[in-house]
């Protein structure tokens, strides 16, 4: 379970957030939709570990991620957490294929070439394996990106605006391959968005 409560982050005294309470349970996806400005980067961060709440409660598995030593913070992450960017992050002069395998490594992740290959194929990049990120589309660049976010099989996936800069056919396709991807691996699924298109497509919501 992923719970959150009274969580509250401010860069200055100007923008301060206070975050709605988040309660998710295993294998449970989650909306979380809001205009510019209300904080929708900075929340995906403190659920990633990447940035830490000036207060609140955050819990996995009744867990504070968040109080654990850096080390031990960015092993949890490598471990638990797939993260898919706004703008999908690269190494830009390697193979789609190389990325993955990068990424399992620097997540302390077995490099299990055969499941990246696999993963590959099925979000339909069989034929672009060897390619290098510049030679996808926007549309494949988002694809290999989820397929970087979920090749270590992460108890959590976190997308940060996945859909904002698609057409309505791939955005349908890419929410089709998040959910897929996390109901394959049993992980909880946890879009950020101002995409109101996406409101249909999710049981479970918050409007920040």
């Amino acid at each position: 379970m992923l719970q959150s409560e009274s969580i509250t982050f401010a860069y200055d005294k100007v923008n301060q957030f206070l975050f709605p309470d988040i309660k998710l349970e295993k294998e449970e996806d989650l909306l979380i939709i809001g205009e510019s400005g209300v904080g929708k980067t900075t929340l995906i961060q403190i659920l990633a570990g990447l940035l830490k709440p000036q207060s609140g409660r955050l819990k996995y598995n009744g867990l504070s991620y968040h109080d654990l030593p850096s080390k031990e913070l960015d092993q949890f992450r490598g471990k638990h957490i797939g993260m898919v960017f706004q703008r999908p992050h690269f190494v830009r002069n390697i193979s789609i294929l190389d990325n993955l395998l990068l990424s399992l490594y620097l997540s302390n992740n077995e490099q299990d070439k055969e499941r990246a290959i696999h993963l590959l194929e099925h979000i339909g990049l069989a034929d672009k394996l060897n390619c290098k990120p510049d030679e996808l589309s926007q549309g494949e660049q988002q694809r290999a990106a989820i397929a970087m976010a979920v090749v270590k099989n992460p108890d959590i996936i976190l997308a940060d605006e996945p859909t904002s800069s698609l057409d309505d056919t791939n955005c349908e396709k890419i929410i089709t391959l998040l959910k897929e991807q996390a109901s394959s691996t049993n992980a909880q699924l946890i879009i950020i968005t101002h995409d109101s298109r996406l409101k249909s497509q999710f049981k479970k919501s918050i409007i920040l």
